[in-house]
């Protein structure tokens, strides 16, 4: 800033005009935000704030209006003040003559407003937008995982179930073809048998059907455990796999419900704000009207006992 720059100063009034936030709410924010937000005083301890203070109001105001938490605007101005004192130390620190920017003068109804905004706006501005761009990819990345979850999961279980019924095909395909090599032994063998003994009787014929007769149903009933076993197992499986699912879908549920009681907490907080703000104009404002109705009863009375006076000076 040159030598002949000087800096406007502004009324809380039309600060609250300018950026469209009542005076008692940017009264709040002083007491919030102190030690960090300055606002200076004249000599008769009347507020003014220059463009930096209502820069930073209008931050403010930005960021409440994203429900960001008073503890966070902390955090966000106190990284904001300790970046610009660096920049700010090394340029007037050298200097032994004072500063003539300190002159102050009262605010014109209408004069333009400066061009550029104030390189603490701009710096608040990015501050912002890094933090919009680090929810958002945060939430992308909630989202990516929560999708990527349920997929794995059902992959897991058609793996599982693949393998499960590949191993029960395998394990009947083997039996069947031991059963089978079993059955065409047997056969050789009766074959053999029946060459053999083709001069044999009709009873011992009969005895050789009945061991034809016994084996298959040996061979039938291993089979049928074996397929009920398999089945049974399968089945245990992706009873275990649905209940894991379950457990995670159950937890992703309780997340979620976490996050919007913390929003509502939040929300109900920014109402009893508003709450108590009103409630302390409304008081503010009862006071003044008491005042009002004191002073006219004052005025009343001393206005009777003048008239009052009169009159007996009119006899004397």
């Amino acid at each position: 800033m040159s030598a002949n720059q000087i800096t406007r100063a502004y009324s809380i009034k039309d600060v609250s005009k300018k950026i469209n936030v009542p005076t008692g709410t940017i009264r709040q924010w002083e007491k919030d935000f102190t030690g960090l937000l300055h606002i200076p005083r004249s000599k008769q301890g009347a507020r003014f704030y220059t463009d930096m203070e209502m820069a930073l109001l209008k931050k403010i105001k930005e960021m409440r209006d994203k429900n960001i938490s008073r503890e966070m605007i902390r955090t966000l101005l106190e990284q904001h003040l300790n970046g610009v004192s660096q920049p700010a130390s090394e340029t007037f620190g050298g200097s032994g003559k004072p500063s003539e920017t300190n002159e102050i003068i009262a605010a014109v109804p209408n004069a333009p407003a400066p061009n550029e905004p104030a390189p603490e706006v701009l710096r608040m501005e990015e501050m912002l937008t890094v933090m919009e761009n680090y929810r958002q990819d945060m939430i992308r990345e909630i989202k990516g995982v929560i999708q990527n979850g349920k997929t794995e999961i059902v992959e897991d279980l058609q793996t599982v179930i693949n393998q499960g019924n590949m191993h029960t095909i395998q394990g009947v395909a083997k039996s069947i073809q031991r059963s089978n090599d079993k059955r065409q032994a047997e056969i050789q063998f009766l074959n053999d048998a029946i060459e053999k003994a083709s001069e044999l009787t009709f009873e011992t014929f009969g005895t050789i059907s009945d061991c034809i007769a016994k084996a298959s149903e040996d061979t039938y009933e291993l089979l049928s455990q074996q397929i009920t076993e398999s089945s049974r197992n399968t089945m245990n499986e992706s009873k275990n796999m649905l209940t894991k699912i379950s457990r995670t879908v159950k937890e992703a549920q309780k997340d979620i419900t976490s996050m919007s009681k913390t929003f509502q907490h939040e929300r109900e907080h920014m109402v009893d704000v508003m709450n108590l703000n009103l409630q302390q104009f409304t008081e503010a404002v009862k006071e003044r009207e008491e005042a009002f109705q004191d002073m006219v009863t004052g005025y009343r009375e001393a206005a009777a006992a003048k008239k009052h006076k009169k009159w007996w000076n009119v006899w004397s």
